[in-house]
């Protein structure tokens, strides 16, 4: 295997590495953590809860962390993974990668 494979192959990994731990990130604080990759998007909904006479809010209680209620309001959040664009930022520099050690054998050999 040549220096652009080992690359290629390093490359890879590191952007699943990433992906992954941002993936999990989000999972533990979904509201309060910040997406660093393109690829992955968050969607914030957020509903006025109704609180009856019988039912009073537990503001002490509930946090907006869990999915509960802060100050009468409940978010709900979704994850989307954009599939294109991460086979993008994965086979991009890959085949940058391949292109510049083909050139650069090529160059070597004369």
């Amino acid at each position: 295997m040549n220096h652009a494979t080992h690359l290629s192959i390093a490359w890879a990994v590191a952007l699943a590495v990433i992906t992954l731990v941002e993936w999990n990130n989000l999972s533990r604080n979904p509201i309060g953590q910040e997406i660093f990759l393109p690829f992955i998007s968050r969607e914030i909904s957020v509903n006025v809860m109704a609180a009856g006479a019988s039912e009073p809010l537990e503001f002490s209680t509930k946090s907006a962390g869990d999915g509960g209620a802060a100050g009468g309001l409940q978010y709900e959040v979704e994850f989307f993974f954009n599939g294109p664009l991460f086979l993008a930022y994965f086979f991009g520099p890959v085949l940058f990668i391949q292109g510049a050690g083909l050139l650069a054998a090529r160059i070597n050999r004369g």
